[in-house]
């Protein structure tokens, strides 16, 4: 049954027509990319151009939309909807419309009423409204319509309460309220609008009593400076300035958005107001404030410069009370400190040198290294952030190290930083600080020596080392620009560092409190000889800046300017040194006159054995008088043309002296020396050098090349791990490679000795402790549970006697005890320093073959380094061994190889016989049973032998054919030969190559 609808109600539906284009224009104004959303604006916009005539309607649908699309909750709504607002509103109400009706009012009507949250809305939704009320406000603004001649004044204060009103009731928006009413100012002063505009938003801003809040001050002193002709309230700051020094105490509580309320002296309520709502991002009014202090500021109007700013907060008055003792008080929360970290950035990354030279406050400073020195920390993360922005500071500008480093470790800092917060701070500053930062540095660092702020002698010494480490960091930072093209000269910065070292090392100053100590003073001698080490890579400094420190030390004793000097010297030293410095002035004027690398080499020797000498080195002072010797030999003017032999023997000596310490200093130095004067090696002092190598790895060794003076290198044993070279024990026993004998058939009994020698060392182990455990028992009367005897009557009571007797007893076996462990631990010792003077002169027959592989006097040395690659225990000595006789031979190629012969017919005769001898002995070497890399060593050395040989003379091939032939006959006959196969490989693959030549 069907119901008919009466004729009256019937309606007859309207055709609705769609704009699609339009729709698509909206959907693009949300879009999150930036291009689309702009030529979606341009696209709506040009629909409004005076040309188009847009009728009433069509502007009101479309601001209506608009208005209500700033509403929206999509993440790019509010930037493109505002966009096309601002746009729109500048293009209808730029030039009056005839017959239109529709004026700014209505406009600003919409703008509310589409922006006006009815409280029935989702708590979202309540959001987008307050939002979309913002970024209306902020479009009309930008458009200008306010400002326009046509437009009544009447309208700019309703918007401004409208602002002003949404700042009060939701304070999470009150910032961007605030922002957009400063920007409006300076917007204003651009277009040089009226003050009356500014005017009225201050009094707006008091009216609503946002006066004394982060967002009324910026703009109060935007208004004040961009304005200065403008009147504002009064009573509402003294002086009618928020920057009056008067009101610092106000400022801080005020920046730091503090509750606490405050009357001034008529009891009018003057309460900083708080938003209530922490960001974590600074506050836009930290740059209004800071840019406008009398010190710091850019002079945005010239007007700006009145008699009224000059009494302003200075920016170091501002950053102590507002910041330091604001943000970075004891008592503010993490939260305020983590503000007061982000204006520590931004004045590092943005500030002028000016301002960031005052931002290292004492409050600031502690926050800082306490929350660096604990990872869990709630402001660790930001405090390395701080450091690296410091760092990255004085990587852009150097000279800015002066200023971090003072305020990290001076009045304000502590002095040992990087140890209390587990960072190189300081270390990475020094070392990009430039020349000038340094000079601004280094009387800090010397301040601190001698005063290192405590009086606690153990924590001076900490903070002392300390101090000393960072410019010991300086100088191996900068050494190396000595040998680049840097347009800087560190000469003088490392020269006072040295200096610095020098008067609180060798003289006993009593200005310092607390007293320097003995080790102290030691650890600063030590320093010395590691910076040394370091300048010696350097052309520049090698040989100048040590002479300038003995220089130094020799003027500090004459003048006793910085104490007592703690060397005693009597008159034979002191004549021994004083000859030492004519020698050395000598050297400096021919230093300037031509360019030797001996001059150099001389000079530099004689300045460290003079600073061995002032550090009481006994053995020093006989070698300054060899050291004479040598010098008068080889750079006396009255000796030219001279046999120099016997000097050239004694500087072998001399550095070999050198060699024999531990330490980087004096072997790098003699490898520099013996660099300059390789060339005038003798056989006798090549041989003084090969007896070093052929010395045991032990006691017995070390006695036999030191003549029972085994003590000569006491003095070293505290000397820093920096400049020390020390073989470590385990590192040692593990490279210990025994080597295999094969059957044992053939190898030599004192071979077989060295390599049982760990073996025999745990079996002497062994039987000490069982020998210990012997006597001990005797001593008690006692038996171990694991050995059968007769049970003693243990528990029978003993008189004094006898108590007396069995403490003798227990006296003499701990003490032969304790004398065995001695023993054991100078064995130890002993092997690890003749471990180390090998390595030394290893060290320096790499620079002899390097200079002098072509001397025919260089094939002494092959006999002996084969031997050293088979017998040595240590590999790391067999293998430097080997690798010195592969660049050897590397070296020995074409017109590079030795040569026989000179001109005197007996003289080569007994040349070749030597070198004869010397390939028998090589073959007989390749017999011994050795590593694989022996084998190939003696193959490398027959074969640089042979060429020798039958560069001489061709037909010496016929002779070597014999002497291979005889070893290959020892081979197959003797069971006592253990050559390798590849030995003859590697012959028969010269002899391929040789043939041809041989031929010709």
């Amino acid at each position: 049954m069907a119901f008919n609808r009466p004729a009256g109600r019937k309606r007859r539906r309207e055709p609705y027509n769609v704009d699609v284009k339009l729709v698509e224009i909206y959907e693009d104004l949300a879009s999150e990319k930036d291009e689309i959303r702009l030529r979606a604006a341009q696209g709506l916009v040009s629909q409004f151009t005076p040309d188009k005539n847009p009728t009433d309607e069509q502007i009101k649908k479309t601001l209506q939309r608009l208005f209500r699309g700033l509403c929206s909750s999509r993440k790019a709504a509010r930037i493109g909807f505002s966009i096309a607002l601002t746009e729109i509103l500048t293009q209808i109400f730029s030039e009056a419309r005839e017959s239109s009706e529709f004026g700014i009012a209505d406009a600003l009507n919409l703008w509310e009423s589409q922006t006006n949250s009815t409280g029935s809305e989702t708590g979202q939704e309540q959001r987008d409204h307050h939002f979309g009320r913002l970024f209306g406000a902020e479009a009309v603004i930008k458009s200008g319509i306010l400002f326009q001649p046509s437009t009544p004044f009447s309208v700019w204060p309703k918007v401004l309460d409208l602002i002003l009103e949404l700042a009060r009731k939701k304070p999470w928006l009150r910032e961007e309220c605030g922002w957009v009413i400063y920007r409006c100012v300076c917007d204003l002063s651009a277009r040089q609008m009226d003050a009356k505009f500014v005017e009225a938003a201050v009094e707006r801003i008091c009216f609503h009593d946002l006066a004394r809040s982060p967002e009324g001050v910026a703009v109060w002193l935007a208004v004040k400076d961009l304005f200065p002709s403008a009147q504002l309230p009064t009573k509402i700051w003294k002086h009618e300035d928020p920057l009056d020094p008067k009101e610092r105490s106000s400022l801080s509580k005020i920046m730091k958005e503090s509750s606490a309320e405050q009357n001034d002296g008529d009891g009018e309520n003057k309460g900083s107001k708080s938003s209530g709502v922490w960001n974590s991002k600074l506050h836009f009014a930290w740059d209004a404030v800071m840019s406008r202090t009398s010190d710091g500021a850019k002079e945005s109007d010239s007007k700006s410069k009145s008699k009224s700013k000059s009494s302003r907060l200075t920016f170091v008055d501002f950053w102590t009370e507002v910041v330091d003792n604001g943000l970075f008080a004891s008592s503010s929360s993490d939260e305020r400190k983590y503000w007061g970290f982000l204006l520590f950035n931004k004045v590092l990354n943005e500030g002028p040198i000016q301002q960031a030279s005052h931002i290292f406050t004492k409050n600031l400073v502690r926050c800082l290294t306490n929350q660096l020195a604990v990872e869990d920390r709630y402001l660790h993360r930001m405090a390395a952030k701080a450091s690296k922005a410091i760092q990255a500071r004085v990587s852009r500008e150097p000279i800015f190290a002066a200023v971090a480093v003072r305020g990290l470790m001076g009045s304000n800092g502590v002095v040992n930083f990087d140890q209390v917060t587990k960072t190189k701070t300081v270390e990475k500053l020094v070392a990009d600080a430039n020349s000038e930062a340094l000079t601004e540095i280094l009387p800090l660092f010397e301040t601190l020596i001698r005063n290192p702020g405590t009086t606690d002698e153990k924590a001076a010494a900490s903070n002392r080392q300390f101090v000393a480490g960072i410019m010991l960091t300086i100088v191996r930072a900068k050494a190396a620009t000595g040998n680049s093209d840097s347009e800087e000269d560190y000469q003088s910065v490392l020269e006072q560092i040295l200096f610095i070292f020098v008067r609180f090392a060798y003289f006993m100053d009593n200005t310092p409190e607390p007293a320097l100590t003995q080790a102290t003073q030691e650890l600063l001698r030590n320093r010395i000889n590691s910076a040394l080490n370091s300048l010696l890579v350097s052309q520049k400094y090698a040989a100048t800046i040590p002479y300038a420190v003995v220089r130094q030390i020799r003027d500090g004793a004459k003048s006793k300017e910085h104490g007592k000097f703690i060397i005693n010297m009597d008159d034979k030293l002191q004549e021994s040194v004083k000859t030492a410095f004519k020698s050395l002035k000598k050297l400096s004027s021919k230093e300037k006159k031509e360019e030797n690398p001996s001059i150099a080499a001389f000079k530099l020797l004689y300045s460290l054995t003079v600073l061995q000498v002032y550090s009481g080195d006994a053995d020093a002072v006989s070698m300054l008088d060899e050291l004479e010797f040598c010098y008068n030999k080889f750079m006396g003017e009255e000796t030219e043309g001279e046999d120099t032999s016997d000097a050239s023997d004694a500087l072998v000596e001399i550095l070999l002296s050198f060699a024999s310490k531990q330490s980087q200093l004096f072997r790098r130095m003699s490898e520099q020396v013996f660099g300059a004067f390789a060339d005038q090696v003798t056989e006798n002092g090549l041989e003084s050098l090969i007896s070093i190598l052929e010395a045991k790895e032990s006691l017995a060794g070390q006695q036999e090349m030191f003549d029972d003076q085994g003590d000569d290198d006491e003095g070293d044993e505290d000397e820093e791990e920096d400049d020390v070279e020390m073989v470590d024990a385990e590192e040692l026993d593990s490279d210990v490679e025994v080597v295999s004998g094969g059957d044992g058939s053939g190898s030599e009994s004192s071979d077989e000795d060295e390599d049982d020698e760990d073996e025999e060392e745990n079996e002497e182990n062994a039987a000490e402790i069982a020998e210990f455990e012997a006597k001990l028992a005797a001593a008690l009367g006692t038996h171990r549970a694991d050995q059968d005897g007769d049970a003693s009557d243990s528990d029978a009571d003993m008189n004094d006697d006898e108590m007396e007797e069995v403490d003798e007893k227990l006296a003499n076996v701990f003490r032969a005890r304790h004398q065995a462990a001695s023993q054991h631990k100078d064995k130890k010792d002993a092997r690890e320093n003749m471990v180390n003077f090998k390595n030394r002169v290893l060290d320096l027959l790499e620079i002899f073959v390097k200079k002098c592989h072509s001397r025919l006097l260089a094939l002494d040395l092959l006999l002996p380094l084969l031997r050293l690659a088979r017998r040595s225990s240590v590999k790391q000595i067999a293998n430097k061994a080997n690798s010195v006789l592969r660049e050897y031979t590397k070296l020995c190629k074409g017109n590079a190889l030795p040569k026989i012969g000179g001109g005197d017919a007996d003289g080569d005769e007994n040349a070749t016989e030597s070198v004869w001898e010397l390939l028998r002995a090589i073959h007989k070497e390749a017999g011994h049973s050795g590593p694989p890399a022996h084998a190939a060593a003696c193959s490398q050395a027959s074969l640089l032998v042979v060429k020798v040989l039958v560069a001489h003379d061709k037909a010496a091939i016929a002779d070597v054919v014999d002497v291979y032939a005889a070893t290959r006959k020892e081979q197959l006959l003797s069971t006592k030969c253990h050559i390798q196969p590849s030995f003859f490989t590697d012959w028969n693959n010269w002899c391929v190559s040789a043939s041809k030549q041989l031929k010709n």
